[in-house]
């Protein structure tokens, strides 16, 4: 059986779901007429598509009143059923809930925001938020400084992921991609939380900023890093991914990876011709040059070829090591060309290039094929 669709998380089922804490909220809901215009075209619409179709159907059938409205939203909220252990789309249902707050509710801030801390739990606002930061960052910030103790999980992550510059899916913050000190100030206070759901959106969000500040991430990493236990380490290593995958000195110097890597190195493909669908083998050879250990990041890169006839990389992870002196190693990785829903596969020559330390050590050709 093959997995649902994630727009199928927003379906009859959920339409079902999101009525019956409407109608919690509110014994005068209209369930009915609210069910058949959320239905009415839902099948031939894409995910997000589903989200703002339900959004202004809920927007019809509410009060007219923000504050009547947010009331009926908010208690539905306390009334929403739990998905189920196999139900892994179940939380889906409250996306259009949350995401009606900010289409009415951004000349009540506070009001709207409380609303937020209390919906996150049942899905995520870390959408819903950001037009909030849109419209006054600092007065956003200055709340989420009050989020990050919050007994709740899913709240301390609001402000982590709420306020990360390049939320995929998410409306971009200019705001935070010029200037991410307000949001490093946030991070800092949660770099430390008990909750590894938390401290995973946290390296999320510092990885989100080195692509704009790389010197800036870099610095944070190493000063997270000064008397940092197993869990921060963990998170600075998350969070600096992306520096290390470009050989940033800095990020690879705090971590502990030599920044000017003495190896020979070679990288083998086999086979040199497959078609898309298909997998390619690679075999990396080192041999250490240095008379002392070197800890190294191997990588590679594969130049996909677009449709456009450009190629465009994107960076894989061979393995972290420890290379003794004089010390020859041999890696072998396969490499999947099976499409992917995130990226289309075209004919034609392309290459591989090994990354050791982001050191570019060698490139070799192969072919995909129809």
């Amino acid at each position: 059986m093959s997995s649902p669709l994630m727009k199928d998380g927003l379906g009859p089922v959920a339409v079902d779901r999101l009525a019956g804490a409407l109608a919690a909220g509110d014994p005068d809901f209209p369930v009915a007429r609210f069910r058949r215009a959320a239905l009415k075209g839902l099948d031939a619409l894409e995910l997000k598509e589903r989200v703002n179709h339900l959004i202004a159907v809920m927007d019809a059938h509410l009060p007219g009143s923000y504050a009547a409205a947010l009331a009926v939203v908010k208690k539905a909220g306390r009334h929403f059923p739990a998905a189920g252990p196999n139900d892994p789309l179940g939380g889906f249902a409250a996306w259009p809930l949350i995401d009606w707050v900010p289409t009415r509710g951004l000349g009540s801030p506070a009001a709207s925001l409380e609303a937020l801390r209390r919906l996150t739990t049942l899905f995520s606002a870390e959408f819903a938020v950001r037009p909030f930061i849109l419209d006054d960052p600092a007065a956003v910030v200055a709340r989420m400084h009050g989020w990050t103790t919050d007994r709740n999980e899913h709240v301390r992550r609001l402000v982590s992921e709420g306020t990360r510059p390049r939320l995929p899916w998410g409306v971009r913050l200019p705001v935070f991609v010029e200037d991410p000190g307000p949001v490093l100030d946030l991070l800092d206070e949660l770099k430390d939380d008990p909750s590894e759901y938390v401290r995973r959106s946290v390296a999320n969000n510092l990885n989100d900023i080195a692509k704009d500040h790389p010197d800036l991430a870099a610095h944070t990493g190493r000063r997270w890093l000064k008397g940092a236990g197993v869990e921060r380490r963990r998170l600075v290593g998350h969070g600096l991914r992306t520096l290390v995958k470009n050989g940033h000195p800095t990020a690879l110097d705090a971590l502990g990876f030599v920044t000017d890597p003495k190896v020979e190195a070679t990288l083998d493909l086999d086979p040199a011709t497959l078609p898309i669908g298909g997998a390619l083998n690679l075999t990396v050879g080192l041999r250490s040059r240095s008379r002392k250990a070197q800890r190294l990041v191997v990588d590679y890169a594969v130049h996909h070829l677009r449709a456009n006839g450009k190629t465009s990389a994107k960076v894989f992870k061979i393995r972290v090591l420890e290379l003794a002196a004089g010390e020859r190693v041999v890696l072998a990785k396969k490499h999947s060309f099976a499409p992917r829903s995130v990226r289309r596969y075209y004919a034609g020559v392309q290459e591989i290039e090994l990354l050791v330390g982001g050191r570019s050590l060698a490139r070799r050709r192969f072919e995909l094929t129809d």
